[in-house]
């Protein structure tokens, strides 16, 4: 079967970058929930040049068991972990990015729901829905209390967003849809389609090297 993931450099905006941003690849190890891969983000992006500019995702996406209720998952246990060399100052986070839907497949229409749960974030960079302040607060997800739900609409795609910042991970990513789910975002019967995790880029000189084991089990 091999693994359950892609490496993915997705820098939609390359024409807004001044400078690289690059994702590099070393290696797996273990096996089923203790897989893990090993992979990098390096930026080195202008900081005067479209500075207000996310530059692009550079993730790992699951490519397994995905397009599956919520309901019908058992577990989507996670740990990710990152060390930050080479670094200026810059602007990005750290994230899970998943994406829901009342419809099987579906990533893209005004009806889907991204989910981002931020791990860490530096240089001014804020959720979508920041402004209005958190619509909710969300105790003992995690072992943690004073879990913070941003919700707003991405203006350019229309679909709509949930953002849910802390620290840093390990646990199981349904016990955060399921938290979700509760607080009315969307339904038990949600289709999970889209997951990965990863770094947006905005500027800055950085590169972070990253561990991450992540898996969906039916």
């Amino acid at each position: 079967m091999g693994t359950p993931w892609i490496v993915y450099s997705m820098n939609y905006n390359y024409k807004s970058i001044s400078g690289s941003a690059c994702t590099g690849y070393y290696g797996t190890s273990g096996a089923g929930d203790a897989q893990r891969i090993q992979w990098s983000s390096i930026w080195d992006i202008d900081p005067t040049v479209n500075k207000n500019v996310v530059k692009g995702y550079s993730f790992i996406g699951l490519t397994q068991n995905l397009e599956t209720k919520l309901s019908d998952i058992q577990s989507i246990p996670s740990t990710y972990s990152w060390t930050v060399s080479n670094s200026s100052a810059y602007k990005g986070n750290v994230v899970y990015d998943f994406m829901t839907s009342d419809t099987k497949g579906d990533s893209t229409s005004t009806n889907a729901q991204e989910l981002m749960l931020w791990l860490r974030w530096e240089g001014g960079q804020v959720p979508i829905g920041w402004a209005e302040g958190p619509t909710a607060t969300i105790d003992g997800l995690f072992g943690k209390n004073g879990w913070k739900l941003y919700q707003g609409k991405n203006t350019d795609t229309g679909i709509t967003f949930g953002d849910l910042e802390g620290g840093s991970f390990e646990g199981d990513i349904k016990d955060w849809l399921l938290a979700l789910a509760k607080q009315g975002v969307f339904s038990e019967s949600t289709y999970v389609n889209v997951g990965n995790a990863g770094q947006e880029p905005y500027w800055g000189t950085v590169t972070f090297n990253n561990t991450l084991g992540l898996n969906i089990n039916l």
